[in-house]
């Protein structure tokens, strides 16, 4: 009875033990407020900001953060297929860098191809019968209190993959950053020098990553998803120069700030007002077509995904004249390609707070083990 009893305790030992490290391999860090922290063991993160529509918030659902979603990478979340065994749905929470301003961040893993930004709700799913009866998994209120983008790919552009880029500086914006690379003369780099690099490995060229620069939306490009009825919304990724002299966010299409406000291509953020979208680049065109002032796209072409920012030109909040306006050099909190900190030499708390879960559920496979290994000595005696 005594050998039955010890197989039994030992069996279960053991199925606690695999449970408690499945648990470890897939878990990310978070915060003492749930929000996202890489994982100990990420070598290489780009920091990007996301400002969510004030729209996209709800008072009933308690729906006021913002939330990341990626299926591929390090620390993915949960994918349908069960590729990805993280966080389900809408992902993880983010980091609040200006709750006022409705500014998130995250510091996302070099790995990751795609993202979706969300408002933390998940608003369930929308079924339709054969007889036209929709039924919603929560509620139909919730459903629709529910936003997010379009996945929108996160790691870099290169020359050709979005519009708005290629069109930049009438067609000359990734010519001009080869040149800033590769020559002595780095001021069109403006504060996003280690943005920029000649990609090897597939032969895509001058291409530069997102670190330090801010997704927004653009409230006329939206879809309806056919299957599953949900909006989701088109919009890019754009240098992120911080506050002006009258304090507000500013944004825009090229990384030297100076150079953008001469270009009219720096914008302001303002939570009260939809989000306003980047005045576009100009395609090449003949000088009598428009007077160059409607856009001509803003589509990332990079792997389907359509996020982009088409604009008239129209929502230029005034905020790119100002000669006094502040421009914040990238934040090196962030880890990048070129200052990146692994974090195998770190302690397993960050700045915040942050409990690595990997860590803490390690403990708490050990201290299962122990108590269960204290236990199969007390009853082995017990009944020899």
């Amino acid at each position: 009875m005594s050998k039955k009893l010890i197989s039994i305790i030992l069996s279960c030992v053991l199925v606690a033990s695999l449970a408690v490290v499945g648990v470890v391999s897939v878990s990310a860090a978070i915060d003492k407020d749930g929000r996202y922290v890489p994982s100990e063991g990420v070598t290489e993160t780009h920091r990007i900001y996301f400002f969510m529509p004030e729209s996209w918030k709800s008072e009933k659902f308690n729906a006021s953060d913002a939330g990341a979603y990626w299926w591929s990478g390090t620390d993915a979340c949960e994918a349908k297929d069960g590729s990805a065994k993280g966080a389900p749905w809408p992902g993880y929470k983010m980091q609040v860098y200006d709750a006022d301003a409705n500014l998130f961040y995250i510091d996302l893993p070099a790995d990751a191809p795609n993202i979706i930004f969300n408002n933390f709700l998940n608003g369930g799913e929308k079924t339709t019968d054969k007889s036209g009866k929709v039924t919603y998994q929560y509620s139909k209120e919730q459903f629709e209190a529910a936003a997010q983008t379009k996945d929108a790919t996160c790691q870099y552009y290169s020359d050709g993959d979005d519009e708005y880029y290629d069109n930049m500086l009438d067609g000359e914006f990734w010519t001009k950053a080869e040149e800033a690379v590769v020559g002595n003369d780095k001021s069109f780099l403006g504060n996003f020098k280690d943005n920029f690099f000649i990609e090897t490995e597939y032969d895509l060229g001058i291409s530069m990553t997102f670190d330090n620069m801010i997704f927004v939306i653009d409230p006329e490009n939206s879809d309806v998803n056919d299957l599953s009825g949900k909006v989701s919304y088109g919009g890019n990724f754009y240098f992120f120069y911080g506050k002006n002299a009258d304090g507000k966010y500013e944004y825009g299409g090229l990384p030297n700030y100076e150079m953008a406000k001469d270009n009219g291509v720096v914008n302001v953020l303002d939570k009260d007002a939809k989000p306003a979208t980047p005045i576009q680049p100009n395609k090449p065109q003949v000088p009598d077509d428009n007077n160059g002032g409607n856009n001509n796209g803003g589509n990332n072409n990079n792997g389907g995904n359509n996020n982009g920012a088409n604009n008239n030109g129209a929502n230029n909040n005034g905020g790119n004249t100002n000669p006094t306006a502040t421009v914040p050099a990238p934040d090196k909190n962030a880890t990048s390609s070129a200052d990146s900190v692994s974090t195998s030499d770190t302690t397993p708390t960050s700045d915040n707070g942050a409990v690595q879960t990997g860590v803490a559920t390690a403990a708490a496979a050990l201290a299962v083990v122990l108590i269960a290994g204290g236990a199969v000595l007390y009853t082995r005696k017990r009944f020899e």
